[in-house]
C-alpha cells in the first residue's frame, strides 16, 4: 500500500470515529440521560489535554505568542466552537444522529464556510463552485424532504443543526487564519479544552448541569477519546494527503453515521436511536451533498495549483 492510499484510509477512519462519537451521543443523551452541558464540554476538555500533552512545548509556545489580536481570534473561535457543539449535541437528542450530522458537518457547514471565505477570506466563487453549492442546498432539501406529504417538515432540532454548521464554520474561518502562523497541533488543543470549559461554566453558572453517577462520569471521560482520536488522524490527513481530498473524504461522516445507527440497532434493537424518517432518501441527499462538496473541494484543488496560478 503506497503512502497516499494509507492516509486515505486513516482519513476515512476519521471520519468514522465522528460517526460512532455522534451516535454515541445519542446514545448518552438519550439512554443514560446524561446532562447536555456535560455531554458538551467533558469530552472536549479530555480531548484538548490529549492534544495539549502530546506536544506540551508546541502549546506552551503557542500561548505564549498569542498578542492581543491572537488572543481575541482564539477567544472568539473557542465561543463560536463552544455553541456550535451544544446546538450540534442538541440537535442529536431532538432528530437523531444521523439527520443531523448530513444536515450538519455533512454538508451544510461546507456550504458556510465557502460563503463565509468568499466575505471574510476574500475567495471568490466560481461557477462549479456555485454550482457544488446548489447541490449542497439540494442535498439538505432531500434529507428534510417529506416525500409523502410533499412538505418539508422542520422544527428546533433542524434548526439547531443549521445553526450549528454556521457556528462551526465561523470557528473554521478563524482557525484558518491562526494555522496560516501557528501550529496546528496546539491551535486544536488550546480550541477543544477552552470551549469546552466556556460550556461547563456557562452551565454552572446558570444552574443548567446536573451531576452524574460514576458510570456516567466514565462515559464522559471515554467520549473524551473521540475528539482526540478524530481530530489527530484527520490532522494525519492533511499533513499528507492535503486539505481538499481530506476534506471530501471527511463529508463522508453523514452517510457513515445511518450506516452506525443501523448496526447498533441491529445488535441493540431496543437502542433509543432515532433514524430519519426515511433512510434511503436521507442517504441519497447525503450523496447529492457530497457531490457538491467534491465539486467545491475539486475546484479549489485546481486552482490552488501553480499553473492555476499562472
Amino acid at each position: 500500500m503506497n503512502v497516499r492510499s494509507k492516509y486515505i484510509l486513516i482519513v476515512l477512519l476519521s471520519a468514522l470515529i465522528v460517526a460512532f462519537e455522534t451516535v454515541a451521543t445519542e446514545g448518552a443523551l438519550n439512554t443514560a440521560d446524561l446532562n447536555l452541558y456535560l455531554v458538551s464540554s467533558l469530552p472536549s476538555i479530555v480531548g484538548g489535554c490529549i492534544l495539549m500533552g502530546i506536544y506540551p512545548g508546541d502549546t506552551k509556545a503557542f500561548v505564549r505568542s498569542l498578542d492581543r489580536r491572537g488572543w481575541s481570534l482564539t477567544i472568539v473561535m473557542c465561543v463560536l466552537a463552544a455553541f456550535g457543539v451544544v446546538l450540534w449535541f442538541d440537535a442529536v437528542s431532538r432528530i437523531g444522529a444521523s439527520k443531523e450530522a448530513i444536515l450538519g458537518g455533512g454538508s451544510s457547514e461546507v456550504l458556510f464556510v465557502v460563503v463565509l471565505s468568499a466575505l471574510f477570506l476574500k475567495e471568490k466563487l466560481t461557477r462549479l463552485e456555485g454550482f457544488g453549492s446548489l447541490l449542497i442546498i439540494l442535498g439538505v432539501f432531500l434529507v428534510l424532504a417529506d416525500l409523502e406529504t410533499l412538505s418539508f417538515p422542520t422544527g428546533i432540532g433542524e434548526a439547531e443543526a443549521i445553526m450549528s454548521s454556521v457556528s462551526l464554520a465561523g470557528s473554521i474561518i478563524i482557525a484558518t487564519a491562526l494555522l496560516r502562523v501557528y501550529k496546528l497541533t496546539p491551535v486544536s488543543g488550546v480550541e477543544l479544552f477552552l470551549s469546552g470549559i466556556m460550556v461547563v461554566g456557562f452551565g454552572i453558572a446558570f444552574g443548567l448541569v446536573s451531576v452524574p453517577d460514576a458510570i456516567g462520569w466514565a462515559v464522559l471521560v471515554l467520549l473524551g477519546l473521540f475528539p482526540a482520536v478524530g481530530l489527530l488522524t484527520y490532522n494525519a490527513g492533511l499533513l499528507k494527503i492535503g486539505a481538499s481530498l481530506t476534506s471530501v473524504l471527511f463529508a463522508l461522516t453523514g452517510i457513515m453515521t445511518v450506516g452506525v445507527q443501523l448496526l447498533v440497532l441491529a445488535l441493540y434493537p431496543d437502542a433509543e436511536i432515532i433514524l430519519p424518517r426515511s433512510v434511503a432518501i436521507a442517504v441519497l441527499g447525503g450523496i447529492v451533498a457530497f457531490m457538491g462538496v467534491y465539486l467545491l473541494h475539486k475546484n479549489k484543488a485546481v486552482r490552488d495549483t501553480p499553473e492555476a496560478d499562472g
